[in-house]
C-alpha cells in the first residue's frame, strides 16, 4: 500500500521564522477543560490530577527524547482512510480560515508556537477507539516535545503534503504502544 503522506521535503532556510500575533496559536491557548469532547470524560480527569499533582510538587514534565524509529512506528488501520481525510480537510480549512494561508514547511520547522499548534489540531483528531496517553493533551507537553526537530521535521512533511495520517498514527501518542 502507497503511504500518501510520503513526500519529498528538502529545506535549506535556517533562519528563523517568529509571528507572535498569528491568530492559530490563540487556538490553542483555550482551556484544557473546554478542548476534549465528553468521549475522553475519566481520561480528562486523570489528566487534569495527574497535571495539577505535578505542579503543586513542582516537577517540571520532561518530553520523551525522539529517534527515526518513533516517527516511523505507526499504527496501521487506526481509523478509516475516510476519516483520515475528512480529518484532514479539517486541520486544513481550520488553519486557511484563522491564518488567511497555509503555513510553509519552513515555517513549520522554524516557529515552535506554530508547530505546537497545528500538532494540537491533529491530537484534537486523533482515533477515538484507542485511548491517548494522558501527556499529550497538555499544550505545554506538547510545545516541549515539538522543540525536537524531528518531530518538526515530520509536521513539516505532513504540512507540506497536507496530509496528516501519519502524525495521527504515530504509536508514541496512544496507551499502550
Amino acid at each position: 500500500m502507497n503511504d500518501p503522506e510520503i513526500c519529498t521535503l528538502s529545506l535549506h532556510n535556517d533562519s528563523k521564522v517568529s509571528e507572535p500575533d498569528d491568530p492559530v496559536q490563540s487556538v490553542a491557548e483555550v482551556s484544557d477543560e473546554s478542548e476534549y469532547s465528553s468521549q475522553e470524560g475519566s481520561s480528562q480527569e486523570d489528566s487534569s490530577k495527574e497535571d495539577s499533582s505535578e505542579e503543586r510538587r513542582g516537577i517540571a514534565w520532561v518530553p520523551p527524547k525522539l529517534s527515526e524509529g518513533d516517527m516511523e512506528y505507526t499504527i496501521r488501520d487506526l481509523m478509516p482512510f475516510d476519516d483520515h481525510r475528512r480529518n484532514d480537510k479539517m486541520i486544513i480549512d481550520s488553519v486557511t480560515t484563522l491564518r488567511k494561508s497555509w503555513p510553509s514547511p519552513e515555517e513549520i520547522l522554524n516557529n515552535v508556537d506554530l508547530a505546537t499548534c497545528i500538532l494540537l489540531l491533529v491530537m484534537r483528531t486523533v482515533a477515538p477507539d484507542i485511548p491517548l496517553k494522558a501527556q499529550w493533551r497538555s499544550w505545554d507537553h506538547l510545545h516541549a516535545v515539538v522543540e525536537q526537530e524531528i518531530l518538526r521535521k515530520s509536521l513539516a512533511n505532513a504540512v507540506q503534503c497536507k496530509v496528516f495520517i501519519r502524525m495521527r498514527s504515530l504509536g508514541l501518542w496512544y496507551e499502550g504502544y
